[in-house]
């Protein structure tokens, strides 16, 4: 399945979790980005999730600029019931539509993580691009 033969909509995009922590940052050394990614699904309303996280770190397991956004994607109901449906327990989203979220929900993330930092000494730290692709190896597949 191809996912531009699938309807949907971006409808929401949240900021889950948004904080600068100064005592964890030093204004020298080398940074290091942590990235997360994960998926949703919501049956009754025929919506998927795309939910990503980023944090930015000088000292390690010590994170001074945390950013988590989700996208909220509706899928129209008839795809979502005759192609993303495998059976009664099991939903596929396929790695290209997943992918398609995914770069979506990080293009937004860091023009929140721009906002948010707008004029602070933060604001040099840009989410970088993201080979998605890599990311997720295969297609998104949720058990119910």
């Amino acid at each position: 399945m191809t996912y531009n033969k699938l309807g949907f909509a971006f409808i929401g995009l949240k900021t889950m979790s948004f904080a600068i922590i100064e005592k964890a940052y030093k204004k020298t050394g080398d940074t290091n980005l942590m990235t997360g990614l994960g998926f949703g699904l919501d049956i009754d309303d025929h919506t998927v999730t795309c939910n990503t996280r980023f944090s930015f770190e000088k000292k390690k397991d010590q994170p001074f600029l945390v950013l988590e956004v989700q996208g909220l994607f509706e899928i129209e109901k008839n795809d979502f019931l005759n192609k993303m449906k495998q059976d009664n327990k099991t939903y596929l989203i396929a790695k290209g539509l997943a992918v398609h979220f995914a770069v979506l929900t990080i293009g937004s993330a860091r023009g929140i993580l721009h906002a948010k930092t707008e004029g602070t000494p933060f604001n040099e730290y840009l989410l970088p691009t993201i080979d998605v692709q890599n990311m997720l190896e295969e297609d998104v597949i949720f058990n119910f």
